[in-house]
This record gives structure tokens, sequence and C-alpha cells, in this order.
């Protein structure tokens, strides 16, 4: 009973003897190319009070219009959206005085070259007075979800290789991980500085940043 009671007290002590550890934050960052774009843009027509139905007539046409310059220029049928319209009063001095109609079509493609080179010149290239409200271009990368599990792994691992750098020189060592929590990921421009506690996912651009942070906690001996 005797020899039990000192090998419980001593487990005992152990136990509650502080454990030593330390904290450090790993981070880890890319550099990636998107390999997908969406390009959306919009046309409009006016029209007075009176005449919404003729409003309508002109703005299917232009968006046929639209729709056939992208398939002769090389975009897939089946890449093109085509939104349903929507109608908009417009006020001047004596109140309604007419209607804006605004519809909206987007292509997703992975012909990054071709779109962005459409986007850039499509008034010129159109050469018409179809109306062009609206035109903006969105990159996004279709293997997204295996980056960012990389990106984990790297950032764990530079945790760790910060862990023994400052140990360097103690007479301690790196005992096991005790906890590990990941960070948000931040998505931006190239060599930007920017950062949210909510992350950031910038699609404006093609070549694009990645980074992500990862919280490690180690026991040291």
């Amino acid at each position: 009973m005797v020899l039990a009671a000192l090998v419980f007290g001593l487990f005992f002590l152990e136990a509650r003897k502080p454990q030593q550890t330390i904290t450090v934050v790993g981070t880890a960052s890319k550099q990636y190319e998107a390999d997908t774009v969406k390009w959306s843009l919009s046309v409009t027509e006016r029209t007075g009070l009176e005449d919404l139905a003729g409003g309508r007539r002109r703005l299917y046409q232009s968006l046929q219009e639209l729709v056939d310059f992208l398939e002769e220029s090389g975009v897939d049928a089946q890449e093109i959206t085509v939104i349903p319209p929507s109608v908009y009063e417009f006020y001047g001095s004596s109140g309604i005085e007419g209607y804006r109609l605004e519809q909206q079509i987007y292509v997703i493609s992975q012909d990054v070259d071709t779109i962005e080179n459409l986007a850039l010149d499509v008034l010129p290239q159109l050469d018409t007075n179809l109306s062009i409200y609206r035109s903006q271009l969105e990159y996004f990368y279709s293997n997204l979800d295996e980056l960012k599990k990389d990106m984990v792994g790297e950032a764990t691992q530079n945790a760790r290789e910060r862990a023994l750098e400052m140990l360097k020189g103690s007479d301690m060592s790196l005992g096991k991980l005790r906890t590990l929590r990941q960070g948000v990921f931040q998505i931006t421009q190239p060599h930007s500085t920017e950062v949210s506690s909510m992350g950031i996912h910038d699609t404006s651009t093609k070549l694009k940043q990645i980074s992500v942070t990862a919280h490690a906690t180690f026991e040291i001996k």
C-alpha cells in the first residue's frame, strides 16, 4: 500500500507539473495564375413612357447581336449565360420620364487569353451603336482546394522550422505538437499587403497571391 501510494503520488506530481511550451505562427505564400475567367457585361436601352414594348424589342435585338458576335469570335455557346432583363425607371424634373432596360450576360471560359482580348477590345470590334453598360472580368482557379491543402501543409512545416530556430543556442529541444490552428486564406493581387480577419478572395487579376498562417504550440523539453 505504501509503495502504491508512492507511485501514485509521483504520477500525480508529474501530471501537475507545468508543461513548458512554445507558440509560433508559421506562414506560407505563393503566386499562381488563374485558369478560368468570368466576363460579365450588360447591354442597355432607354425608352419613353409609351414605348416600353419597343424598348424590349430593341434590347432583345441588341442581345442577339452581342451573342452572335461572341460566337463568331470563338466563344462556345455553352459558355454564355443570359440573365433575364431588368427595367428601371428614370426621372426628370417632371417625374418619371421613361425606362432604362438592362440585360446582363456572362461568359465563363478556360480560354483566358481569348476572353481577355475580347473584353479589352469589344467596342471597336463591334463597331455598332450597341450600348455596353458594364463590362467586368473576374479570374478564378479551378484547382483551388488542392492548392489550399498544400499551403496549409507548408505553413505547418514553417511553424515547426520557426520553433526550432527559436530554440537554437538553448539547452531545450522541441517536443510534440500540442495544438494547431489554421488561419484564414488571403487571396490578393501579387505583392499585396492587404489582409482581413475574415479572409480575402480578390478576383480582379489573372496573377494572384495566396497566403495562410498556421498557429502552432509545441512542447519543449
